[in-house]
C-alpha cells in the first residue's frame, strides 16, 4: 500500500481519537476545571456544533485551495486546538481548543478522502478510500482506549499533548512527501442548501440527525452510566475498547449486507438492535436484587457499537440512492447532520444528567432511535441500488 495513503490514514486516526476520547476523560477533566459533568459535556457540544456548521462553510471558502497545503494547514490547526485543550487551565479555554479542534477536522476529512482517490490507482481506488477512512473507525478500537488510560493513569492533559504533537508530525510528512494535488472545485452553499429543499432527501437527513442524536446521548456520558455498575476508569477504558471492536465489525457487516439485503432492511435491523441496547442500560440499574449489571452492561455496549456502526454505511447507501448525481453534497449534509446530533445528543444528556440520574439515558436514547424508525419509514421508498454521485466534496 502506498505510504502516502497510510499518512493520510493516520491523520484520520488522530482526529478520530480526538473526536471520540473526551467521552472518557470528562469525569477526570470536570474535576480539574472545577464544572459538572454535564457542563464539560458541552465540550462534545461545542467540536459538534463547530464541525457541522463549520465544514460546509470552510468547504466552500477554501475549494480551489490545493489540497497538500490544504491538509498541511488543517492538521497544524487541529493541533494547536489541541494543545489549548492541553494547556487550558479554564473550561472556557479549552472550550476555544474543542472550537479550533473541530475546524481542522472538518477542513482535513474531505480534502483526505478526496486526495487518497487522486493518489491511488484506479483499481485500487476503493480500497485506498476505505482504508483513510477507517482511521477513524480504527480509533475507536485503539486511539479512544489509549486516551481514557492515559487519563486516569497519568493526567487528562496528556492524551491532548499526545494528539497536537501526532498531528503535527502528519502534517510534516504530507507536507515533505506529497506531491501538489490539484482541487476539484466545491459546491457552493447555494448549491448545498437546495438539496434541503428535496423532501426524501431532508427526511434522510433528518434520520441521520435523530440517529446521532441517541448515540451520543450514551456514548458521551459512559463513564456516568457505567460508574453505579461499579466500574472503575480502567474498566470503562475496557467498555470503550469492546465497543470500538464491536463497531469495526458492525461497519464491515453493515457494508456486506446493504449490497446482500438493500439499505431498508438494514436500517431497521439496526435500529431496532440500538433500541434493545441503550434499554439494557437504563434497566440494568432498576432490576430490585439484580447482581452483575457490569457484564451484561458490556454486552449491551458492544451491541451498541456493532449495531450504531452498522447503520451508517446503510444509511448512506439510501443517501446515495435518493441523491442521484448530488450525492457528494448530500453526503457531506449527511456527515453534518450526524455532528449536528452529536452536539445535541452532548446537550440533551447534560440535561437529563442534571435533572435525573444517568440510568434514565438509555431510555432517552432509546426515543431518539424510535424517532429516527419513525422518521425512516415516514420518507418513503428504499434507496435505489445504483445511481451517480457527484465528485465535489
Amino acid at each position: 500500500m502506498n505510504y502516502r495513503i497510510l499518512l493520510l490514514t493516520a491523520g484520520m486516526f488522530v482526529i478520530g481519537t480526538e473526536a471520540f476520547m473526551i467521552a472518557g476523560l470528562l469525569p477526570a477533566l470536570a474535576r480539574d476545571l472545577d464544572v459538572s459533568v454535564a457542563v464539560a459535556g458541552q465540550l462534545v457540544t461545542a467540536f459538534s456544533l463547530a464541525y457541522a456548521f463549520g465544514s460546509p462553510i470552510l468547504a466552500t471558502l477554501t475549494g480551489r485551495m490545493e489540497r497538500r497545503r490544504l491538509m498541511t494547514g488543517a492538521l497544524l490547526l487541529f493541533a494547536v486546538g489541541n494543545t489549548l485543550c492541553g494547556l487550558g487551565t479554564a473550561y472556557f479555554v479549552v472550550f476555544l481548543g474543542r472550537v479550533i479542534s473541530a475546524a481542522g477536522a472538518g477542513l482535513f476529512a474531505p480534502a483526505a478522502a478526496y486526495t487518497a482517490s487522486m493518489l491511488a490507482a484506479p483499481e485500487r481506488r476503493g480500497r485506498a478510500l476505505s482504508l483513510v477512512l477507517g482511521g477513524a473507525t480504527v480509533a475507536l478500537i485503539l486511539g479512544v482506549p489509549a486516551g481514557t488510560w492515559t487519563a486516569y493513569m497519568l493526567n487528562w492533559r496528556l492524551p491532548f499533548w499526545i494528539v497536537a504533537g501526532l498531528s503535527a508530525a502528519v502534517a510534516a510528512g504530507i507536507r515533505l512527501f506529497f506531491p501538489a494535488v490539484d482541487s476539484p472545485g466545491a459546491a457552493s452553499l447555494a448549491e448545498r442548501l437546495a438539496q434541503l429543499r428535496r423532501p426524501l432527501v431532508l427526511s434522510a437527513l433528518a434520520a441521520s440527525l435523530t440517529w446521532g442524536i441517541g448515540v451520543f446521548l450514551v456514548y458521551t456520558y459512559i463513564a456516568d452510566i457505567f460508574g453505579p455498575f461499579g466500574a472503575s476508569g480502567q474498566t470503562v477504558t475496557i467498555v470503550l475498547l469492546l465497543a470500538g471492536v464491536a463497531s469495526f465489525a458492525g461497519v464491515q457487516f453493515g457494508g456486506y449486507a446493504v449490497d446482500r439485503y438493500g439499505s431498508s432492511r438494514i436500517i431497521v435491523l439496526t435500529l431496532w438492535l440500538l433500541m434493545a441496547a441503550v434499554t439494557a442500560l437504563s434497566l440494568l440499574n432498576r432490576i430490585p436484587g439484580f447482581t452483575g449489571p457490569l457484564v451484561l452492561g458490556s454486552a449491551a455496549m458492544a451491541l451498541w457499537g456493532f449495531a450504531g456502526y452498522a447503520f451508517n454505511p446503510a444509511q448512506q447507501h439510501r443517501l446515495i440512492g435518493l441523491s442521484g448525481d448530488a450525492a457528494g453534497i448530500v453526503l457531506s449534509l449527511h456527515n453534518s447532520s450526524i455532528y449536528l446530533g452529536t452536539a445535541l445528543g452532548a446537550l440533551i444528556g447534560g440535561i437529563v444528567l442534571q435533572l435525573g440520574r444517568a440510568s434514565s439515558l438509555g431510555f432517552c436514547s432509546a426515543a431518539a432511535f424510535v424517532a429516527t424508525l419513525i422518521i425512516h419509514r415516514a420518507s418513503g421508498r428504499p434507496a435505489a441500488k445504483k445511481s451517480g454521485a457527484s465528485s465535489r466534496p
